[in-house]
């Protein structure tokens, strides 16, 4: 293991950049949804934040899991997303960066999981990132979201005669 020991914004940051380069498995395996897809175009054209995951050994493409948001449904308007890259390593508190082109937080994450082939400590960096749509391909746009569907269910549960 050949450790590699930082420190940003007080946090102190160690990782194994060869043991992240390496890690894969089926779930960061290159998701081919629309939403990924316009992702993973838009970051290639980030170099700021390509070169920044890679000093981590984090492949842009190789996300754990990324969660859009689309900002107002509409073909023009940006969309939210928030990537979870996974480290082999361990980081001593949470801390977020701002940069000019992105914004990164580090932290232990409970809401995802890494598979059990990595047995070693890790944690995330979680890319947030507002994007426009760029894909040669007509807009897919999200369906209603989950609380919409529940307010809908409501009132017609509630609905009065």
């Amino acid at each position: 293991m050949s450790l590699q020991t930082i420190e940003i914004n007080s946090a102190k940051i160690t990782f194994d950049k060869e043991k992240t380069k390496t890690y894969r498995t089926e779930y960061n395996k290159p998701c081919d949804c629309q939403d990924c897809r316009n992702y993973y175009k838009n970051i290639e054209n980030n170099i700021g934040l390509v070169n920044f995951l890679a000093d981590f050994g984090v492949d842009y493409s190789r996300a754990e899991e990324i969660m859009p948001v689309d900002l107002g449904n509409e073909k023009e308007s940006l969309i939210n997303y928030s990537a979870y890259y996974c480290v082999v390593g361990s980081i001593s508190k949470v801390i977020s960066i701002k940069k000019e082109d992105f914004s990164v937080s580090f932290g232990v994450s409970s809401n995802i999981n890494v598979g059990h082939e990595i047995a070693d400590d890790y944690f995330f960096i979680v890319v947030d990132i507002d994007l426009p749509y760029i894909l040669d391909e007509e807009r897919e746009f999200p369906p209603l979201s989950f609380i919409e569907k529940c307010i809908d269910k409501f009132k017609l549960v509630f609905k009065r005669n």
